[in-house]
């Protein structure tokens, strides 16, 4: 099996060149987001149980995703990427090594 392959045998990349995204590429940003509403869930629930106002609960999860997602894309951001990735990375950008 080539590094072009997938589990069950198939090429993944297509006959003129560029490589389509995996699955796992195709579904991190979904992570991204149910992270940040399990955060904003949990957060918006202590509110609600503590102080049993519905809007204040609300507001408490808007914060908590934003703020979520917000710090969750600036740490991805700030990862570099290794082995592969980067070198894909230098050639797109013009760095050959």
């Amino acid at each position: 099996m080539t590094h072009h392959q997938r589990p069950d045998g198939q090429d993944h990349r297509r006959p003129d060149g560029p490589v389509q995204p995996t699955r796992r590429q195709q579904l991190k940003p979904f992570e991204y987001l149910s992270f940040a509403a399990v955060a904003g869930l949990f957060t918006g629930l202590v509110v609600m149980l503590t102080v049993r106002d519905v809007v204040l609960a609300l507001i408490f999860f808007g914060v908590a995703f934003i703020g979520t997602l917000l710090i969750t894309a600036t740490l991805m951001l700030a990862i570099k990427p290794k082995g592969r990735a980067a070198a894909d990375l230098d050639k797109r950008e013009g760095f050959e090594p």
